[in-house]
């Protein structure tokens, strides 16, 4: 109980220095100030030293021909003591040290000066994104996330069920063709584009099968692929990423172009495809939905808007039932360009790598 009368007492006489300092100070902005001036021509609020001199004894003045002189003593030992009588609000600032703007560090601004203040807040470059451009996006390489690469255990699989679809060679491209066997002009175009970069940036080894199974028979084109796929899981065991690479078809006189910009650049959206009854699904939902995650933080407009194509059963449930790490991915469209698609390939390469090497 003694501390707490103690504790009181000091809380008291503390509550009452400040209250009587700004009395003080509040009185030093009304009333006149004094017709006295020092060298500098700076008016002085004698209310300071009045006051302080019926506090201290040493103040107060033995007769007025000593009056000046004993004023002058005044002045400098308020300047000793850091009180600004020119300027009320230094006596304040003695027992606020929040206010003393003295006692914070320097800034110096573009032009040179120096600027002493309470710094403000202020966001700098890396706190926020300063462009409204949302083409503009993070880096294309993650050097980070790269690894040894070991081509004795491949971690990624990519083949094409529709080995031959195809894209327009440019923007001029007048072809109506939807199909071309030539890989440069392909779905294969693209797999060799995400195959070379993850092994060359991210140390992933890959291996991209371009067997032909939509010639001649479309309709067998994801049993063929099936049988391929369950001799490099016989031969392998299971992969990392196993990677059904597609194009969207829609009709060749359409104007419909699945495309964005991302870095100054045309790229080509694409989508996910999962079949719901897949015994499987579960799994590959989850996963899918991580790499959505990552394509939309990294590079926002670059999924198509519906992101994920949900199929029931598909055909032979596009083979996702042989593994959970099945995927079926769409590159762009039939109208979009090869370069535009190539485009995306290098972006895909870091989703699939974040996927695979940045989580832990």
């Amino acid at each position: 109980m003694r501390h707490n009368s103690i504790k009181k007492y000091n809380n008291s006489r503390i509550l009452l220095s400040i209250l009587t300092f700004l009395f003080i100070f509040l009185l030093g902005l009304v009333l006149p100030k004094s017709a006295n001036a020092t060298s500098e021509g700076k008016s002085q609020n004698y209310f300071f030293v009045k006051a302080i001199s019926n506090t201290l004894a040493l103040f107060n003045s033995p007769s007025n021909g000593e009056q000046e002189t004993n004023s002058e003593i005044k002045y400098s030992i308020l300047s000793f003591l850091g009180i600004d009588t020119s300027n009320p609000i230094s006596i304040i600032t003695k027992e606020i040290a929040y206010l003393d703007k003295n006692k914070v560090s320097n800034i110096v601004n573009d032009e040179g000066d120096d600027i002493n203040s309470i710094v403000p807040f202020k966001l700098v470059d890396n706190q926020v994104n300063k462009s409204s451009d949302p083409s503009v996006v993070a880096n294309l390489i993650n050097n980070n996330l790269k690894q040894t690469l070991n081509k004795s255990k491949p971690r990624v699989l990519i083949y094409h069920s529709h080995t031959t679809e195809s894209y327009k060679f440019s923007e001029k491209d007048t072809t109506k063709t939807a199909f071309n066997a030539d890989d440069a002009l392909n779905v294969c175009a693209v797999g060799d584009v995400i195959a070379s970069q993850l092994e060359t940036k991210y140390g992933i080894s890959v291996i991209h099968d371009k067997t032909v199974n939509n010639v001649p028979d479309y309709n067998s084109s994801y049993k063929n692929s099936g049988i391929n796929l369950d001799k490099y899981l016989k031969k392998y065991g299971d992969f990392d990423l196993i990677i059904d690479l597609h194009r969207d078809g829609v009709p060749t006189s359409s104007n419909n172009v699945l495309k964005a910009k991302i870095n100054g650049e045309d790229v080509a959206k694409f989508l996910f495809v999962v079949t719901r009854q897949n015994p499987r699904y579960t799994k590959q939902k989850k996963l899918v939905d991580s790499m959505v995650g990552i394509s939309n933080k990294l590079f926002p407009n670059l999924l198509d808007p519906r992101e994920i194509y949900y199929a029931d059963w598909g055909i032979n449930f596009y083979n996702q039932n042989r593994s959970n790490n099945a995927l079926l991915v769409e590159v762009g469209n039939n109208n979009n360009t090869i370069a535009q698609v190539k485009n995306t390939g290098m972006y895909l390469s870091r989703i699939f790598a974040e996927q695979l090497n940045g989580k832990k």
